[in-house]
């Protein structure tokens, strides 16, 4: 067999590489072509140009990279930015960390494969863009620059509506920013309509709730006298006549941007030109920064601080805005609590910080169900699963109160065992009528995660959705797929329809009545999905697709569902439809976990307000 030539350049291409540029790489001799992440792997692969995956060269323990990839979140921690880049004493920088790990993850990651590559290849001549160009400096001059197609993106830059035009779902994506400028003029045409009371009295704020999933607690506030005041610039309070009619019959005023005027933003136009001049100079010359941006004694401030700027500095006027506005609002209205489902958003930020300055008490409210692992420590502490900043968390039961604090280390006072007003609308009676159809729940992979952006991972993780659809297709079931409405980077939904045609798929809109009316429910790992279907006494099966070294929850460890491999699931199905007294235990075991997960289930929206009542009393 005659030797292969040893390339003479390498080419590093991600999502924003120009793919007309690779081409012309791609037909000359003695090149090599890796690619970096999923999106250019499917490009090139669609080009047919020959090309390798990065991850080929990841050699480092993904666990410790994951590690190091949250470290770099704490940079806010810092004294230099603590001292410098706040406005109103609340720190910016935080602010867009739920954004910033995403890139974080792949700039760490591509960094451990440049090195390896490099290292192999030391003599060659590299071609690359962005920040492949930016961390392949690093480690080498022979490095040259070639165009970017796209843009630098971020996860919350785009939002897609979804609605319906009779039966037929039109989708569109517009900026975030011509959203927030719809849903302003929508709030302040609906204001109008809505009889709101004297903002004087005590109110207790609510941070972007789902409007229709809270609907018993929106209407049980009434019950206890207590004015409530809904509070979203992610999510509107209002969306379709069911959300309006909650809206109004609970009397909840809304906060609009109508609170604040312009003069207000004049007055601080200065302030925030000098954190921006503040924040550059920081971010271009300061050495505890540099260090702190260090991987193996090599700083990747180089790179971080584009990133930094696109997501942060250039977005200062808005960031200082959505301070401006929470602030007016607690100025003008007399909020005696606040209530918030996470602490990780820019909202909920905001507002958490300045309640604690005002001394309002906030209630962190338990709304999922979580990876109770001391293995998934980090991803929970990340994704603010534990009380931080609020005062209290309220859990739905004896396990997630114990989870705050043997794992999350949250002192027991602080933990209320409450229930779930989440769940207050799944009720058996609406679960008469059956349809003899499976439900597939998908979960996406985790993009905060190396091991839910490795491209292996990713191929293998569509590979299985659709041996689902075919191993549910040859039992001759009717297959109905809800997506996760997060960014659908693997394109699930088109791949599906052509090769499944008949199998539904949804990804707008509620889960619930789809998990009302199936026999079935398959979730691609844990999900809160897994306890709606639970109390609604469907089976579930759980097939988690990719492994992110997080060990095994209590969801799994109590049995209260079948936890199998997707080559075992042809066999579970037949026994689930064909043996009723596996399909009871089945059943009675999920129920058994429901009990130890849950108390108060059709009380707990009571017992909310009751305990927020009795707590601003004092």
């Amino acid at each position: 067999m005659e030797k292969m030539n040893e390339p003479e350049k390498i080419i590093f291409v991600d999502n924003l590489t120009s793919i007309d540029e690779i081409e012309t790489f791609s037909n000359q001799s003695n090149v090599k072509i890796i690619s970096f992440d999923y999106t250019s792997h499917i490009k090139l692969t669609e080009k047919n140009i020959q090309h390798e995956i990065s991850e080929i060269y990841l050699i480092q323990d993904t666990k410790k990279l994951q590690k190091q990839c949250f470290e770099f979140l704490n940079w806010h921690n810092l004294d230099i930015i603590k001292k410098n880049i706040s406005f109103l004493n609340i720190n910016i920088s935080k602010l867009y960390n739920d954004q910033l790990i995403h890139v974080i993850v792949k700039i760490i990651k591509k960094f451990s494969e440049i090195k390896v590559i490099i290292n192999k290849f030391p003599n060659l001549k590299y071609f690359a863009s962005g920040d492949l160009l930016l961390i392949g400096k690093l480690w080498t001059e022979s490095i040259n620059e070639i165009p970017n197609s796209e843009k630098v993106k971020f996860y919350f830059d785009d939002i897609e509506i979804s609605t319906n035009i009779g039966k037929k779902n039109i989708k569109i994506s517009i900026p975030n920013s011509s959203y927030k400028k719809i849903k302003n003029i929508s709030e302040k045409i609906l204001e109008l309509t809505l009889q709101n009371k004297n903002l004087s009295e005590k109110n207790t704020l609510i941070v972007e709730f789902n409007t229709k999933k809270f609907k018993k607690f929106f209407l049980e506030s009434r019950n206890h006298n207590k004015n409530i005041i809904y509070y979203g610039r992610r999510r509107p309070g209002i969306w379709d006549l069911e959300s309006f009619k909650i809206i109004k019959n609970s009397q909840c005023k809304i906060i609009t941007s109508n609170i604040i005027n312009d003069g207000i933003l004049k007055k601080n136009k200065k302030n925030t030109e000098e954190i921006k001049e503040k924040f550059m100079q920081i971010l271009n010359s300061n050495k505890e920064l540099s260090n702190f941006f260090s991987i193996e004694n090599i700083s990747i401030i180089s790179v971080i601080s584009p990133i930094i700027k696109h997501l942060i500095i250039d977005r200062l006027d808005e960031i200082v805005y959505e301070i401006l506005l929470a602030k007016q609002m607690f100025d003008e209205v007399n909020i005696d609590s606040v209530i918030v489902l996470s602490e990780i958003g820019m909202t909920e930020q905001i507002i958490i910080q300045l309640a604690n300055q005002k001394k309002i008490p906030i209630l962190h409210l338990q709304e999922g169900l979580h990876h109770d692992t001391q293995e998934a420590y980090e991803h929970s502490k990340f994704q603010t699963v534990f009380l931080e900043s609020a005062s209290k968390y309220i859990a739905w039961g004896k396990l997630s109160k114990d989870f705050q604090i043997k794992i999350g280390k949250i002192p027991a006072e602080n933990v209320i065992e409450l229930g779930s007003p989440n769940f207050s609308e799944l009720n058996l009676s609406n679960n008469e009528n059956n349809e003899e159809f499976i439900l597939l729940a998908t979960m996406p992979p985790q993009i905060e995660q190396i091991n839910g952006i490795n491209v292996k991972n990713l191929e293998k993780y569509l590979k299985d959705i659709l041996k689902i659809c075919e191993i549910v297709s040859f039992q001759k079931k009717k297959l109905v797929i809800k997506l996760h409405p997060t960014t659908d980077i693997l394109n699930i939904s088109k791949v599906i329809k052509e090769k499944f045609p008949d199998i539904v798929v949804i990804k707008k809109g509620d889960i619930n009545p789809l998990i009302q009316k199936c026999s079935i429910v398959i979730v691609t790992g844990i999900s809160t999905v897994i306890v709606e279907a639970q109390i609604l006494q469907k089976p579930v099966i759980s097939i988690p697709l990719i492994d992110y070294n997080w060990g095994k929850p209590s969801v799994y460890t109590e049995n209260s569902c079948l936890l199998i491999e997707l080559q075992q699931l042809s066999t579970n199905l037949k026994k689930i439809y064909n043996d009723p007294l596996f399909r009871n235990e089945l059943i009675d075991n999920a129920n058994k976990f429901l009990n130890n997960c849950f108390i108060n289930k059709d009380k707990s929206s009571e017992l909310v307000w009751n305990y927020i009542k009795n707590l601003t009393s004092n």
